[in-house]
């Protein structure tokens, strides 16, 4: 429905539901946690990122704590 109040020949039969988005990529290393200003951003984040769970939650305390 809402696609069509920007293309409205759309033929549903074309359609196929997916992810959309932007996904972050980093070059180097694991990933990346940085704070500018009040925004803490987590970078990179795939599957290691769930065994680095608890170590990545420490490191976003520690930044969201600082003054």
């Amino acid at each position: 429905q809402a696609v069509r109040s920007y293309w409205p020949g759309v033929d549903d039969r074309n359609l196929t539901p997916d992810y959309v988005g932007y996904r972050p990529k980093i070059a180097q290393g694991d990933f990346s946690i940085h704070r500018t200003g009040r925004v803490i951003s987590l970078l990179g984040i795939e599957s290691p990122g769930l065994t680095s769970s608890l170590a990545i939650a420490e490191q976003v305390v520690a930044l969201a704590t600082q003054s």
